[in-house]
């Protein structure tokens, strides 16, 4: 029992203290962001991406560039980080990256800037 208890416990504690992202639907991310005056949007697709429109407020920072984790560590991990790319795949990695990281508050944007436009939401080009 006491062998068993220990697990238990070393699982519930691993549980509890991992960082995760959120997920978060066009709406939600939209209304979460409008609601954080500090938070810093990253946009994570290329730069040609970028330049065919993105969400205002974005800073552009490229997920296949070598120097995305370092440039990861340049963001304030006491701010909250709103991530988004064209359907969800990078950012979620780039969640990931941040999590480990140990940013605290990250979001996701899940269907990424596709689904933002389709839900016709505000861009800038």
């Amino acid at each position: 029992i006491s062998t068993l208890l220990t697990v238990l416990t070393f699982f519930n504690f691993n549980c509890t203290t991992a960082q995760e992202y959120k997920n978060l639907a066009s709406a939600e991310f939209e209304k979460n962001l409008a609601k954080a005056p500090t938070a810093q949007l990253i946009d994570v697709r290329t730069p040609e991406e970028y330049k065919d429109g993105y969400i205002k407020g974005a800073k552009n920072i490229d997920f296949y560039k070598p120097d995305f984790a370092a440039k990861m560590d340049s963001l304030d991990k006491k701010k909250p980080v709103y991530v988004y790319c064209a359907a969800g795949g990078r950012s979620s990695k780039a969640a990931k990256i941040l999590t480990g990281k140990g940013f605290k508050e990250v979001y996701n944007l899940t269907g990424g800037f596709d689904d933002w436009k389709n839900q016709k939401k505000a861009i800038v080009k």
